[in-house]
Formats: structure tokens, sequence, C-alpha cells
């Protein structure tokens, strides 16, 4: 089908925008956005999607030799999986922590019994993790469990070696239910309870909301009395979680033992429209309950909240219409309600208020020795001297959206919290906080990630409620522009200390200058006003032989050719209509007149002529998403492409623009597939998945998984560095990635101008590189100037070189070999 636009050049004309001078700060898109956006792409054309074919999938990517290696011979190489973070970052404006640095959201905290350094953290997408030096370090320990998501953590409080984790984020992420270790978090043991916790291989929604364990009955692998509150109701095990009843049905939000005496345990029931919504309450340890409060039927959410100094008694936070409606307390045996006033939550500035997504982020704590000081999180966090009549901002200059909050039981001085912003600490009962965030990788990246054209591990890309970051992996990230949630990000190709980035939305498009010998950035916002039909993130490509010509897609094509100083419309629909958008773009980089456009609804438009008509090609293509498309290095025709969704083929490729296309995925699991990059010159394909990395070294013949050392975790994104031959993987969870690909004949390590000699100059241009100032008639700096053969350039190369220079270099080093 031919699509003609008419009205190009007049919409170039009438449709301008001047670019802005001020970048004006962004607060992040809405949860439910966020999370239809994920999961719809992966349902279409149906109205859910089922994981049975993912947790199959991942027994397979991850088994213990994930590398072996099939198809045909290949000159290339694949080292292990690196993690380059980022391990904490800093971020400005209203809603950020700096000078504290920033990590990416978690959504559960425990501490040990007796020991307040050791921490477990679970972040909503990217595990649990411990550390035993209060979070100077930190350890993941369930990298390659059957999920990621997480959202509760109970440590046994009498043998601390028994931890429990909560499988499936609140609100957002699904689990597989319960993860158990008998060894402080080394080895883990998975248990869906006969389908209880969780439907046979997490078929069905599953998202833990709290784990509690019985005080008087702790201590043993096999009679501990555990409970675990989900969205699929109040289950309750008497052996130590090996085995599961469920003793409250519906969403059951929280649960909490009185610490004064753990036969009474509270319960939350919540759940719009439901009439048995309302506070529960046992007196057998969980076995019955009895409902003694109601909340009506409009409440979403509640949290509950004890103290060991007033027993018999419990706070409760209601939530109706995403907003905190209601804090009452419960006190005696009859649960008599009380209603607090709850003054200073609303009515003060609004960015310092609880805010609107409630069912999202929720708090609720009291002091273990004062049950006047009341402790309530939404999107900021506040506190109540007065047993929660009135209430005053905590934490005001740490980021927002607060999820979790957890006393030491060793030392109430000590408290540490959860919240978009990764983990953070006080030390003085929440009079001031430090982060806690340097060394823990759990950001959750979009798509939409570029890497420098030269520097190894430069990279920039957009993130869950952290804007868009740039930094040199394991080093300094910092925002790039106050986004909220960041989106697709570019690299210029004629000036590699410019960049571009996104942020969710329409519009929100920033040009960012780097001062190549520091790290401070200037920045223009260069976007445009629309009211269109668009993704949560929209795409945007630069032209890749020409700096000054950008695309960005809603269902349509806007572009600009004078670096976003005016922005125009290319095109008409590109989508089947409704409510579809545009969900990637690419340009050929041989010949950018050739643009690839793929929908949310399966639809393949191809133009050769820069946008003056569009054909679509995607008739023997699945109806599924289409999530990336790959043009190739030096055949304009030729495009791999790959689509979400399960009951089809997933990735497909073309050597005639699109006339014929090819199945590549007989070898591959029957899961959504997120990106795909063709190594340039090579017969070889990475392709990336919600579960792994597989790898074809036949152009699609026959596939391989790649994840030695890699994390269960979504890959989203996967981006090529030619010039180091680092390939770089971005994940929802777990941060970025990358592992290095070996091509071509040995070289000298450390002649970085390929002269045959190792010398000062050498180390000079090692220098150069690394700063990406570079003088354009120099050689590829890599892998030649990796003289420690880390696999990055870094300031060890330049030291290394110049220590074999004067004959100092250590033997264990690779400079002066042919490697």
């Amino acid at each position: 089908m031919n699509a003609t636009r008419t009205l190009t050049v007049l919409a170039l004309m009438v449709a301008p925008h001047m670019a802005q001078a001020q970048v004006e700060e962004q607060r992040e898109a809405g949860f439910e956005v966020r999370r239809e956006w994920m999961e719809q792409l992966r349902a279409y054309p149906f109205g859910e999607y089922t994981q049975n074919p993912v947790y199959a999938a991942r027994a397979t990517a991850f088994r213990a030799s994930a590398r072996a290696t099939s198809g045909a011979a290949s000159s290339i190489q694949v080292a292990p999986w690196r993690s380059v973070g980022p391990f904490g970052f800093q971020t400005s404006g209203f809603y950020g922590s700096s000078p504290n640095a920033d990590g990416g959201r978690i959504r559960a905290i425990a501490i040990h019994p007796t020991n307040p350094s050791i921490v477990y953290a679970g972040s909503a997408s990217g595990g649990v993790w411990r550390t035993n030096n209060g979070g100077a370090t930190w350890t993941p320990l369930t990298d390659n469990q059957c999920s990621l998501n997480t959202g509760s953590i109970a440590i046994d409080p009498v043998n601390p070696n028994i931890v429990y984790v909560g499988t499936g984020e609140p609100t957002q992420s699904n689990g597989c239910g319960l993860l158990r270790s008998f060894d402080g978090g080394t080895s883990w043991t998975e248990i869906n309870g006969a389908g209880v916790l969780a439907p046979v291989n997490g078929s069905l929604a599953n998202r833990a909301y709290r784990i509690r364990v019985a005080p008087s009955l702790a201590g043993t692998q096999n009679t501990s009395v555990v409970l675990y509150a989900a969205n699929n109701g109040l289950h309750r095990s008497t052996n130590s979680g090996s085995a599961w009843t469920t003793v409250l049905t519906g969403f059951v939000s929280d649960v909490e033992f009185d610490p004064a005496n753990d036969n009474i345990v509270w319960a939350a029931r919540a759940a719009a429209g439901n009439g048995t919504n309302g506070v529960y309450r046992s007196t057998d340890r969980g076995a019955t309950w009895s409902q003694v409060y109601s909340t009506g039927t409009t409440v979403q959410r509640i949290s509950l909240a004890v103290s060991p100094t007033t027993p018999n008694s419990v706070w409760a936070v209601e939530v109706v219409s995403a907003r905190m409606d209601k804090l009452v307390r419960l006190d005696g045996v009859s649960a008599t309600p009380t209603i607090l006033t709850a003054q200073g939550v609303y009515g003060g500035q609004p960015r310092l208020d609880f805010g609107t997504q409630g069912t999202y982020d929720l708090v609720l704590e009291v002091d273990p020795q004062d049950a006047n000081t009341v402790i309530l999180g939404g999107s900021r966090m506040y506190r109540s001297r007065d047993g929660g009549q009135s209430f005053s901002v905590i934490a005001y200059d740490l980021h927002v959206d607060w999820h979790a909050f957890e006393y030491a039981p060793s030392d109430p001085n000590v408290i540490v919290g959860g919240c978009d912003g990764g983990v953070h600490a006080s030390y003085d009962r929440g009079n001031s906080w430090v982060s806690r965030n340097t060394n823990i990788a759990v950001t959750q990246f979009y798509p939409g990630i570029a890497v420098h054209p030269t520097i190894p591990d430069f990279i920039a890309g957009g993130l869950q409620d952290n804007s868009s970051l740039w930094g040199f992996g394991s080093g300094f990230w910092t925002m790039s522009a106050p986004s909220g949630d960041g989106g697709w990000n570019a690299f210029s190709p004629t000036n590699s200390n410019v960049f571009w980035t996104t942020s969710y939305g329409t519009g929100f498009i920033v040009r960012v200058t780097r001062n190549p010998l520091g790290t401070s950035i200037g920045q223009t916002q260069r976007g445009f006003t629309s009211s269109d039909r668009k993704a949560f993130l929209s795409p945007m490509v630069i032209d890749p032989l020409n700096s000054a010509t950008l695309y960005y897609a809603t269902y349509r094509l806007w572009r600009t050719t004078n670096e976003g100083v005016q922005w125009g419309i290319l095109t008409g629909d590109l989508t089947r209509g409704g409510g579809a958008t545009i969900t990637s773009l690419a340009l050929s980089p041989v010949d950018s007149r050739v643009i690839w456009v793929g929908t949310s609804d399966g639809n393949v438009q191809l133009s050769q002529d820069a946008g003056a008509t569009f054909t679509l090609v995607s008739s023997a293509l699945p109806l599924r998403a289409v999530t990336d498309i790959a043009p190739d290095a030096a055949v304009a025709g030729r495009a791999v492409v790959t689509h979400s969704g399960t009951g089809t083929g997933h990735v497909y490729a073309t050597d005639d623009f699109g006339a014929n296309w090819a199945n590549l995925s007989a070898a591959l699991p029957d899961i959504p597939f997120n990106a795909v990059v063709m190594v340039p010159g090579t017969s070889r394909i990475f392709a990336a998945a919600d579960v792994g990395i597989y790898e074809s070294t036949d152009n699609g013949a026959s596939w391989s998984a790649a994840n030695q050392g890699f994390p269960n975790a979504r890959v989203l994104d996967l981006a090529y560095q030619a010039a180091t031959g680092n390939l770089y993987a971005s994940t929802y969870g777990r941060g970025l990635w990358a592992t290095t690909i070996v091509t071509g004949a040995s070289v000298l390590r450390g002649d970085v101008n390929a002269d045959g000699f190792v010398n000062a100059f050498d180390a000079s241009l090692a220098q150069q590189a690394l700063v990406g100032v570079l003088p354009a008639s120099a050689p590829n700096p890599m892998p030649r100037a990796d003289a420690n053969c880390n696999g990055t350039l870094d300031s060890g190369d330049v030291l290394s070189i110049l220590q074999f220079a004067v004959g100092a270099a250590s033997a264990t080093l690779c400079v002066g070999k042919q490697q």
C-alpha cells in the first residue's frame, strides 16, 4: 500500500516551534501509563498477556551452559557480560536527591534483627540485594531466580539466615511466588505453593505486598508461621513457607503481627467496588479472621502500622481515588476507631504534598518506642509527633515516591527507606538522611539508549522517574535533562560532544552539549507542542549522515532539518488507527533516505525517498507489536525486525526492502523480543528479549543463549559501538551491561596510532580518546588502547602505556603484547 504525503511542505512551513533556551523540569508520568505501555505491547492483539512462556524460557536461557555455542563457526568471540551501572548518579531539580546519589526504584527493605548494618533491599525489577556494611557495598542475590520483581522481604527474627521474599511488584509487575533462603540469601528455593501464591508458571497476575513471620514460632525451617499478603489473597504457612493455604480472599494489601502478642494479627482488604473492604483481626496467628472496621467500597489500598507501646492497636491509612483519604487508629478488642486529622499532608505547596499516586507509593510506620511518632509516606514523606493528628515533611531533599520504610529492630535510631530514587538511610530517627546508592545497580532503563561513537561506556539513556542520564559506565553519571521519565537518546554523527534526549509525552526534546574536558553540559530545549496520539515513549532518531535532521514519532512522523529550531509534520497516520502509535524508528546508515517505521499494531512501513512516501511492507509479518528495526550497516535494503507478544515468530529479516521476509525465529523461545543488533561486516546478530539475549553467527539460521554473567532481567534495548566492539544491553531493573566482541587480526596493545611502537605519544592519544577529543584522522583507539585488557578505555590504560614506555610496566598487563 502506498501512502502519499501531500501536505509535507505546507506543514513544515506553518507548524514551526522555536527552540526554548530554558529547559523546564518535568515530573514522571503516571505509573498506570507506564504499566499499560509495558503490558499492552506484550498483549497485542489480545486483551491480556500470559507469562507462561517467559517462565519456561528462563529455565533454558539461564541454565549452566547458557553460553554453549551452536550454528556456524565465527571469528567473533563474546566475553562475559559486565555491569556498567549506573552505581548511583546525580539528579537535580525539585524531585531529586542531589548532592546525594540517587538509584533505581526500591520496593522493600528488611533489616537484620541484631545487626543494623545488614540490610536487604528489594528493587522493583532488579531483584534482592544485601549489604553487610550499612550500604557502603551491595551484593545481588537473586539475579537468576524466577523473577526479579520484588514486593516484600521478611527476615526471620530468631534465625536471620532464614529470609523470605515475595515476588511481584505491587501495582506494576507480576511475580512467581515465594523465594526462600536458609543461608542468608546465598541460595534460594522457589515456591509457588501449588498455585496458591502464584498460579503455575505465573500465568495470572500475582504481586506480593507484605510478608510477616510470627515471632513466637520463628527460627525454624519447618514450623514457623508465615503470612503472605498479595493481590490474590492472604496466604498462611505453618511450615516455614513450604505449603500454603488462603485464609482471606481478594486483594489483601497489608498484614502485621502485634509486636506484644503475635496471636493478634491485623490485615487490610482493599479493592474498589468491594463491600468487604476494611481492616480484619485474627486472634489465632492468622488462621481465622473477622472484620473489625469497614472502609466502604471506594478504597483502593490500605497500609497498616503497629507499635509495641500500644498493644492491641493498629493505625490504618486509606487511599481513595489515588489520594490519602483517611488515617484511622483502631484500639482495643473492639477495635474502636479514632479518625486522625492528619493535617499537613495536603494543603501546602503541591510539590511537597502527599500526591495522587497512593495506590503506587504508600508507607505507614509507627516509632517502636513512641506511639506518638507516626511516619506517613506517599510522593513525599511526613512525620507526626502527636499520634497522627498533624504532620510535617521530612526527607524533603530526597527523591520522591516512597515505597518502603523500616526501623532497625536493634536500634530504632537507624531507619532505612526505599523510594523511586533508591535506598536512603537515617541514623537519627529520620531527622537527616544519606544516600546508600553508590554500589547498587537497579535502574530501570527504557528503549532508546545511545552510545558515544568512540568512547567506551559513554552512554546516554532514559530511566524510570530518573530522567535521562549520561555517563561513563561505572564512573560518573548525571542527568542530561530534568525529564521525569527519560526517553530516547541520540548522539550527533558529526559532533561527538553533542547528544539529544527526550522524555515521556510529546515534544520534550533537548540538545545537550558536553564539555569534552570536564563533566559540565549545556542544555537547549528543541521540542514542540502537540496533542498527537503517542506512545508512553516516542521514538526519536538522528540522521546518521546529517546531524541537523532528526525524526520524532507519534502516530505519524515529525521532522526537523535545522536541529530542532523548527519541527514539521512529515506524514499521515502510519498505524492501523485506533489507539496505535509508532514504537520503532530507524534510518539506514548507508542511505538515510531509507526510513523504517514499526507500530504498536503490527505495521512496518518503509520510505525510500526521505519520507515523501511510505509503503506498508508487513503483510507477511506477525500481527504483533513491532519493538525494534535494525537496518544493515552496508546494504540499504536489508533490515531485521523484532516483535513482542507470544504465539508467533519474533525475529524477521529482509534483503529486498521488505518485499520478502525470512522468519529467523525457529530456534528462539516464544517470548516477547524487544531489540536487535546486526554486527557490521559479519553474519552475527544479537536479539534481546524479556528473558535473556540470544546470538546467531549465521544470519539467524541458528541461535544460542548469550547470557554468561547476565541477570534474569527484561532487556529493552541493545546498542553496538563499532569503534570498540562493545555491545551494550539496557535492562528494565538491572541497569546497563556490556560485553566485548573481538574481531579482526591481533593488534599490539598500547600502540594506539598503529605505528608498531608503544611510546608516550600513544599515551597522549589514549588520553585524548578518553575525553572525546581524539583527532578525526587518528586510528580507531580500540582495542589497541586497551592496555590493561579489561575491555574498556580508562585512565589505567593511559598509565599502563606510560609505564611501558619507560620500562616500568607490570608483567601482568597486556600492554606491549600482540593480542
